[in-house]
């Protein structure tokens, strides 16, 4: 049971953009059981995402049963978190956001990977800023992945809690940044997104 009283229990959790940043994600929460959909712009980027995710042993099957891969944006509508991990300026960013507040089912946690724009600017563009806040993972030998978690100054405690919650399910170390802060940049080599594309 969770220590966070009212924490909200994720079922599914969204993951836009098929790069190594969301597919790391996403083959963590599919081992701990956690289903993912996994959106990308186009079929070709998205299946090259899913193959990535695909364990080269046998035994498996269970990770891959638990992966729904979409190109279609509104496939994010049933997600309890929804994840962006995908690099592109501010503009698009908060295209994303505000395309996400429509989609997204009140009470989904949205969360920003890669973003060089404040966490409270993006929350800002959205009607629910209390569920909006920044993820940042870094990887050590020694500690394994931490999650920087950097919330807005909108934040809710509820919002902060099912994002620790969620990282502890995944055996993740959980940090908590000051409110407001910006969101360092993922250095996975990601091309950045045409939002238009994805959002039309």
């Amino acid at each position: 049971m969770s220590q966070y009283q009212n924490d909200i229990q994720v079922g599914r959790v969204g993951i836009i953009g098929a790069n190594a940043v969301g597919i790391g994600i996403a083959v963590s929460l599919l081992d701990a059981g956690v289903p993912v959909t996994l959106f990308e712009l186009d079929r070709e980027s998205l299946d090259r995402g899913i193959a990535l995710a695909r364990p080269e042993a046998d035994g498996h099957d269970r990770r891959m049963a638990l992966l729904a891969g979409t190109v279609n944006f509104h496939h994010l509508k049933d997600c309890d978190l929804i994840l962006d991990a995908v690099d592109t300026d501010r503009a698009g960013k908060e295209k994303l956001f505000r395309r996400l507040d429509q989609v997204a089912k009140p009470g989904a946690v949205l969360m920003s990977h890669t973003s060089q724009v404040g966490i409270d600017h993006i929350a800002g563009c959205t009607r629910r800023p209390g569920d909006v806040l920044g993820l940042h993972v870094t990887s050590s030998p020694t500690a394994g992945d931490t999650w920087k978690i950097v919330p807005g100054k909108d934040t809710s405690g509820e919002t902060l809690g099912t994002v620790k919650t969620l990282a502890g399910k995944l055996h993740r170390l959980p940090a908590v940044s000051g409110p407001g802060h910006r969101i360092a940049d993922a250095t996975n080599g990601a091309a950045s997104w045409s939002i238009d594309r994805a959002l039309d």
